[in-house]
């Protein structure tokens, strides 16, 4: 299945500059958000968005989705 990527604010550097944060992923079926973040070894935590909607961390994603990662920020 083919998931659009799209990584936000400092996360773009885990692709490669010419990518401009964005990617097509090639993923087999069952893929959790966790997974995809695994796979690029992304070791900061991180909010999730697919379709433009907010989803938890073992969202399992389907073919065609768009996901966006941001950088968890914490405020007080």
């Amino acid at each position: 299945m083919k998931v659009q990527l799209t990584l936000h604010g400092i996360l773009r550097d885990y692709l490669a500059r010419t990518a401009k944060g964005r990617t097509t992923l090639d993923l087999p079926v069952g893929t959790t958000i966790e997974d995809v973040v695994s796979q690029l070894t992304i070791k900061q935590n991180v909010s999730a968005a697919v379709d433009g909607v907010e989803v938890e961390n073992d969202y399992v994603l389907q073919d065609g989705e768009a996901l966006h990662l941001f950088r968890f920020i914490a405020g007080g």
